[in-house]
């Protein structure tokens, strides 16, 4: 754990290593911030690491009297896959549009009949 200094704040940052069977994945450095000249104001700057469709979200907590700090882990297995399902119904929306056949428009104004004088 390390504390760094802002131009208006204090930040405690940890790093964090992430392996899969003694293969590295990735480092994660997540860290919280107090803002002394906005009454101790604090924020939190989560880390995340993303795996083909899957997120791994890592964030710290409040600390313990004993010094020691909260960290909360997140597994979000095919959490992409919410932006390509967005991507999809765009392309439907589009694709629907380019059938001429199905569009809905205006209604044609009937064909007017001259005027054929009465007998």
């Amino acid at each position: 754990m390390m504390t760094r200094d802002g131009s208006n704040y204090r930040e405690t940052a940890a790093r964090f290593t992430v392996r899969k069977a003694n293969n590295v994945l990735g480092v994660m450095e997540p860290s919280k911030r107090v803002f002394p000249s906005r009454d101790g104001m604090s924020t939190t700057e989560a880390a995340l690491l993303t795996r083909g469709v899957s997120q791994l979200y890592l964030s710290l907590g409040d600390s313990n009297a004993d010094g020691s700090l909260a960290l909360r882990l997140y597994y979000k297995p095919l959490v992409l896959l919410i932006w390509l399902g967005a991507v999809f119904m765009a392309l439907g929306g589009a694709l629907s549009l380019s059938d001429r056949r199905l569009r809905i428009g205006a209604p044609k104004p009937a064909a007017r009949i001259a005027a054929q004088p009465a007998e």
